[in-house]
């Protein structure tokens, strides 16, 4: 038995297949031809045999083109294919009226039908109508030329002519339904490619926020854990060579390096502390800021201060990150290398934009260099959202980082 995966691919296939107007009329030209062949055999076998086995000859040959019409138009294209295709199927139409005409009913003026459906499928709306009228126009034409009386083919012509109305205006229906439903199809596929894209681009922008958050630990471990483990290394190793030849400067070496393991962990407490802010959480950036600067200024020698001027609003997530990555910065820059007293980290708010100062007191200072990556990853983050920075000691004393970014930047 099949599987369910199967089954359902299978009804997929299928459903597929005849969502297309041209495999459904094929599929009903198959059972109109197919009648019309097996009431000829059954009940024109006194036709003579001239004109009884090229009509069969004829109808197996409509059979035969209609299963290769796919295949000619793969080979060939949609255009050399359809006129051989309409042009062959028209031929024999008018053919076998021609040959199999009897005096009583025949199944076969009914094949106009099929063909009329199948020009308005495969050629188009107009193309098609005009396709079928020269086809009627020709078959009664056959009567004429066969010898049937004018009072018959008034007979005659009326019922073929509303079967064929009736048929034309169910596939022009079933023609626009094809169309909307390929329509349908192109948007929903072109909906899944734009939504597998923002996927991926989702996945690069937390791997590069994930590689950003990497190398910034990297950066901290370095910068401050790194220099006060390796002071510990090099007092130890001082302390173990004058352990025995001179004890007093051996403890002193051991005092450097109790103070140094205690810079070490204080430095690790204060990362942690930054680290349990989440600026991504769903609360308002002010809320975000003075919660950093409240977890910074336990672990901090200095005092912090938080400002707030005018209201932040509906900002970003970016804009989020990158302000509070920006007062994070700020922070540690002032713990490792400022001697400051105190510390003010402002949000101000406008119209057009977002501003946040992180200023200390500390002396005169040089401007940060691009070394730095703290600043230049930041530097990064406020240029993608077309805001400005600036990192510059103050003419009075002290250190100023400033950041400015737009409410409506081309990229948040």
């Amino acid at each position: 038995m099949m599987s369910s995966a199967q089954q359902t691919g299978w009804w997929q296939r299928l459903t597929a297949y005849f969502n297309n107007g041209q495999h459904t009329l094929m599929m009903a030209a198959y059972a109109v031809i197919t009648v019309a062949l097996v009431e000829y055999i059954l009940f024109h076998r006194h036709l003579p045999a001239e004109r009884f086995y090229p009509v069969i000859v004829l109808l197996s040959l409509l059979l035969a083109l209609n299963a290769a019409w796919d295949s000619l138009q793969l080979r060939w294209g949609d255009v050399v294919a359809n006129r051989l295709f309409f042009g062959l199927s028209s031929l024999i139409f008018l053919v076998v009226n021609y040959l199999g005409l009897d005096e009583g009913w025949t199944f076969l003026p009914f094949i106009l039908f099929v063909i009329g459906s199948q020009a308005i499928i495969g050629l188009g709306i107009w193309p098609g109508l005009a396709l079928s009228l020269l086809l009627y126009a020709g078959w009664n034409g056959v009567l004429w030329l066969r010898g049937v009386s004018s009072t018959q083919i008034l007979t005659q012509a009326p019922s073929i002519a509303l079967g064929l109305i009736f048929t034309l205006i169910f596939s022009i229906v079933l023609a626009r339904l094809s169309e909307q439903m390929a329509r349908t199809e192109r948007l929903a596929a072109e909906l899944r490619a734009a939504n597998e894209a923002l996927a991926a681009s989702r996945e690069r922008e937390l791997a590069l926020a994930a590689a950003e958050e990497r190398v910034r630990l990297a950066h901290e471990i370095h910068d401050g854990l790194g220099h006060h483990l390796t002071a510990l290394h090099v007092q130890l190793q001082v302390a173990a060579r004058l352990l025995e030849h001179d004890p007093v400067r051996a403890a002193q070496a051991l005092h450097l390096c109790r103070e140094a393991a205690q810079a070490a962990l204080t430095e690790v407490r204060q990362s942690v502390a930054i680290m349990r802010s989440n600026p991504l959480a769903e609360q308002p950036l002010p809320v975000v800021i003075e919660r950093l600067v409240h977890d910074f200024s336990r672990v901090a020698s200095f005092q912090i201060r938080f400002e707030q001027a005018g209201e932040i609003g509906e900002i970003s997530p970016a804009m989020v990150m990158t302000l509070f990555r920006a007062a994070q910065e700020g922070l540690t820059n002032v713990q490792k290398h400022a001697q400051a007293t105190c510390v003010t980290v402002r949000l101000i708010a406008d119209t057009e934009s977002v501003r946040l100062d992180v200023i200390n007191d500390g002396p005169p200072a040089p401007a940060i260099g691009e070394t730095g990556f703290g600043l230049a990853g930041l530097r990064e983050r406020v240029s993608r959202l077309g805001g400005e920075i600036q990192a510059a000691p103050q003419p009075e004393g002290g250190f100023r980082l400033a950041i400015v970014l737009p409410r409506r930047s081309r990229n948040a």
